[in-house]
């Protein structure tokens, strides 16, 4: 099994925004988290107010990086 580490802080930052985008499209198709920490953490990142504008300015950035 190969396992790999993801350790330059460019990385962690682009997997963070992936995981931040898989968790936003659970949402938008009706999954909610608890605490909405997902929606807070795009609206963060992006500056957007709903999570359609969140989707789709995380999509930019990670299609820019």
């Amino acid at each position: 099994m190969n396992h790999h580490m993801i350790t330059n802080p460019e990385d962690i930052s682009a997997y963070r925004l992936l995981i931040i985008r898989s968790g936003l499209r659970l949402e938008l198709k009706g999954l909610r988290h608890s605490t909405n920490s997902i929606f807070k953490a795009a609206k963060q990142i992006t500056g957007e107010k709903t999570r359609q504008k969140c989707l789709e300015a995380l999509n930019r950035m990670i299609d820019e990086a």
